[in-house]
């Protein structure tokens, strides 16, 4: 099937670069505004978030920042690009193979474990001294998303954590990025992979690198399978909302940096899933038409 977006990844990638800078430059100057106006020292070492008022503003801040950042610049460089079309050149259509909907679902599903046995290992290389700062600093401010002393704080965190970053992400780096701009220079299979490498290095957290980018690959064959952004955009949002769920009922925030189940059995079950995601990654790949 001839795709009748094709030959616009040059105007796509331009109005990219100036969809980002736009949102960057607006979005950074309300963020700067929100922090001062609300007195909070975002990204400093240190920096605690004690209050509730200051947790909410926090989030209401990552929000905000999230929006511009990924959400809107990408949307406006779809809109610029397409016009009119702008939604389903980024995907955002009923699925094209319903069949795989399921199978795609299960895959990302079954792909879980193997994803904490990575975790697991990424946390086992050592980090400079620069990094890990950086790793406390972030851990600081998760620590004050993921801190619940009423329901309120509950609910802003799932739109914070989990609606908005589904939504945004998933439009920025399935839709666009490798969707359109990466899939109009290389094969798609290498489109899902370049598209998770840029996911997880955008969110600069050094000790969950590998993981955050095979959890990226899963939500890219899932685009790639179905043909809709809306599968990836679910499975972004289950993902991220049951991390915040559990959180609330444990009660306590742990960072992921302080991972501590046991090795052995974290192997097992995580072999196991790598060997049934491999054979279904294998079993959705043939049920694809031929190109």
């Amino acid at each position: 099937m001839t795709d009748p977006f094709r030959h616009t990844t040059l105007r796509l990638f331009f109005f990219t670069v100036l969809g980002l800078l736009t949102m960057i430059l607006l979005g950074g100057g309300v963020v700067a505004l929100m922090a001062q106006h609300y007195g909070l020292a975002i990204g400093q070492d240190g920096v605690l978030f004690d209050t509730v008022a200051d947790r909410q503003h926090l989030r209401l801040i990552l929000l905000v920042n999230n929006l511009a950042t990924f959400g809107l610049s990408a949307a406006l460089a779809l809109w610029l690009t397409y016009r009119d079309r702008w939604n389903q050149a980024a995907g955002l259509v009923r699925p094209v193979r319903p069949g795989l909907i399921w199978p795609s679902i299960w895959t990302f599903v079954i792909g879980l474990p193997l994803i904490g046995l990575v975790a697991y290992l990424n946390l086992q290389i050592p980090l400079p001294d620069w990094m890990v700062r950086s790793e406390a600093t972030g851990n600081t401010m998760l620590a004050g998303v993921l801190t619940f002393d009423q329901l309120p704080e509950l609910l802003l965190a799932l739109l914070t954590v989990a609606v908005v970053p589904a939504l945004c992400e998933e439009l920025m780096f399935r839709g666009l990025l490798q969707g359109r701009l990466l899939s109009g220079i290389m094969s798609e299979h290498a489109a899902v992979w370049a598209a998770a490498v840029v996911f997880s290095a955008i969110h600069v957290e050094f000790a969950g690198f590998m993981p955050r980018l095979l959890l990226g690959a899963l939500l890219g064959y899932a685009y790639r399978w179905t043909g809709s952004l809306w599968i990836p955009i679910l499975l972004h949002l289950l993902f991220n909302g049951i991390q915040v769920g559990m959180t609330y009922a444990d009660g306590e925030f742990t960072p992921d940096t302080e991972m501590d189940t046991s090795f052995i059995p974290l192997l097992i079950v995580g072999s196991l899933s790598m060997a049934a995601t491999g054979y279904l990654v294998y079993r959705n790949e043939r049920s694809l038409p031929e190109q």
